[in-house]
């Protein structure tokens, strides 16, 4: 009978001594997987402050943001000539009938084709910018006058500019109805077609023959404004393509 008492006992105790061991086994168990997730939590949450302190959650924004607004649009014609301005354009100066706007092919491209009657007008797309590069596929070979591609505009008589006529090309701005050049000079093409492109970063302005730099000066920033072209003289003018491109500050 004793004999029978202690082996009881002994299972009893050898019994109890795997319970304390399963909850010890179970404890640090949870306490691993608790401390497991802790680490990556605090991981997550330390780096999402240190950027936010450090600005590099901002950055973050500001790229992505910049990556979306540096995403370059362009433009092609297509479809009815004054449907398409009545759609994708507004006009600052002069009206549809100054233009006769017409899309057609040339060389299996499609064109827009304006005939300009010597009344000044300009139309420019419906979104504003801020800091912007502007290309334009174009041939003036039959347009005596001045074409200008606009930018931060707000009105025919708030704009600033990269301007040809013939071979000559002046970079400004016009404010209030007062012209101020930032830098004028001649270029050599001997091509229809040209490539003419403005850009204006920061307090920086250039304007190019395709990618030659003809003009190039500086001044004060302007508001946002709108960008698009301004004819003021007579003849055809075909547009083959407008690129555009937000850009950041030089």
């Amino acid at each position: 009978m004793k004999e029978l008492k202690s082996t009881i006992y002994s299972a009893i105790l050898f019994m109890l001594m795997l319970g304390v061991a399963a909850c010890s086994g179970g404890k640090k168990s949870e306490e691993e997987e608790s401390g497991h997730d802790h680490s990556e939590m605090t991981e997550s949450e330390d780096g999402h402050d240190h950027g936010e302190a450090s600005g590099g959650h901002d950055h973050g924004s500001h790229g992505e943001a910049s990556m979306d607004e540096g995403e370059g649009k362009t433009w092609t014609p297509s479809g009815n000539g004054e449907e398409l301005i009545r759609s994708d354009f507004h006009f600052i100066a002069g009206a549809m009938e100054n233009i006769a706007p017409e899309v057609t092919e040339v060389a299996s491209d499609n064109v827009l084709k304006l005939t300009a009657n010597g009344q000044p007008v300009a139309f420019v797309f419906h979104q504003s910018y801020g800091n912007i590069g502007m290309a334009v596929s174009l041939n003036a070979s039959s347009f005596q006058g001045t074409y200008k591609l606009i930018h931060h505009a707000s009105n025919a008589h708030n704009h600033e500019f990269v301007a040809v006529n013939g071979n000559n090309m002046k970079l400004g701005r016009i404010v209030q109805g007062d012209e101020m050049v930032f830098d004028e000079s001649e270029f050599e093409s001997d091509e229809d077609w040209i490539n003419l492109r403005v850009s204006a970063a920061g307090t920086h302005y250039k304007g190019y023959i395709g990618n030659k730099t003809v003009t190039h000066g500086h001044g004060d920033k302007m508001k946002n404004g709108y960008v698009g072209i301004m004819l003021d003289g007579t003849g055809e003018i075909l547009i083959k393509s407008i690129e555009t491109v937000p850009l950041e500050d030089e």
